[in-house]
C-alpha cells in the first residue's frame, strides 16, 4: 500500500502544486455561466432525483498555466460534477459526477464573457494523443469559428 501512495504522490503532486484557485471575481463569473447549463446549474437535471448531491457538489474551480499539468489534471480522472478548470481563454466544467464530460467554454475578450461551444470527453482525446492539438486549435480559432464549431486544424 505504501508503494501505491508513493507512486501516486510522485505522479500527481506536481499537478496539485501547479493548480491555482481562481479569483473570487472569476469564480462568481463562472458560477453565473454554469447557471446556463442544465447539467451543472443549481437544481439542474442531475440533482432532481438526489437532493443530497446538490449539497455535496459545490462549484470548485482552479486554473492551470502549464498544459502538461492540465493534461495530468484530466488524466487523474474521477472529477466531481461542477469541478471546473481554466486554461488561458478556455474553461472546462465537468457535467457528469465522477465522469469525464467537460462542458467547454471560451472567453470572448470583446464581450468580456465566456460562451459555451463544445462538450469534450477528455480521456478519449488524451488516449488518441490529440489533447495538445485540440487545445491549440481551440485557442487559435476566432470566437466566431468556435461558435460554429469550426476550430479543428486552426493551430497549423
Amino acid at each position: 500500500m505504501a508503494d501505491f501512495h508513493n507512486e501516486y504522490a510522485k505522479t500527481y503532486s506536481p499537478m496539485f502544486a501547479a493548480r491555482r484557485p481562481v479569483s473570487p471575481e472569476l469564480h462568481q463569473k463562472l458560477v453565473a455561466l454554469c447557471q446556463r447549463n442544465c447539467w451543472v446549474k443549481r437544481h439542474g437535471i442531475p440533482f432532481h432525483d438526489d437532493p443530497c448531491l446538490e449539497a455535496d457538489s459545490p462549484y470548485t474551480f482552479c486554473e492551470y498555466e502549464d498544459i502538461a499539468m492540465l493534461k495530468l489534471f484530466f488524466e487523474h480522472g474521477n472529477w466531481s460534477i461542477r469541478q471546473g478548470v481554466v486554461y488561458r481563454d478556455l474553461f472546462f466544467c465537468n457535467q457528469v459526477n465522477g465522469g469525464d464530460e467537460w462542458w467547454t467554454c471560451r472567453y470572448d475578450h470583446e464581450a468580456e464573457a465566456y460562451f459555451p461551444f463544445e462538450s469534450v470527453t477528455m480521456k478519449l482525446v488524451i488516449d488518441k494523443g490529440e489533447f495538445e492539438t485540440l487545445l491549440a486549435d481551440m485557442l487559435a480559432a476566432t470566437v466566431e469559428q468556435c461558435k460554429r464549431l469550426d476550430y479543428v486544424g486552426r493551430s497549423k
